[in-house]
């Protein structure tokens, strides 16, 4: 089994076991699983503050060692700026 494919074997195993799951791209916290979020869309960039809320509300959050522009085709990585969350209270949750 190739060194990729592992990596992608253990992120999925990573988004099933979690409600959330983050990337890291430099110092920018990308949100690329969600459960419940509802808005904004998918992939998205928190604050630490934010993410500091997320793991007090939910223990089931995840951070993935693949860097975030291996986990999406480049042509996403160019297409849409992210939104940036600075406040828990921006992010519009699912009630299931």
């Amino acid at each position: 089994m190739s060194v990729d494919h592992v990596e992608k074997e253990k992120h999925l195993q990573m988004v099933y076991k979690n409600n959330v799951v983050v990337a890291k791209d430099g110092n920018k916290i990308i949100v690329v699983h969600s459960k419940r979020s509802v808005k904004p869309l998918l992939p998205f960039e928190i604050s630490q503050e934010v993410l500091d809320q997320w793991k007090q509300r939910d223990n089931r959050i995840g951070v993935t060692d693949t860097p975030y522009k291996e986990l999406f085709p480049p042509v996403m990585n160019r297409v849409n700026e992210l939104v940036f969350v600075i406040e828990f209270d921006e992010i519009e949750f699912s009630e299931h």
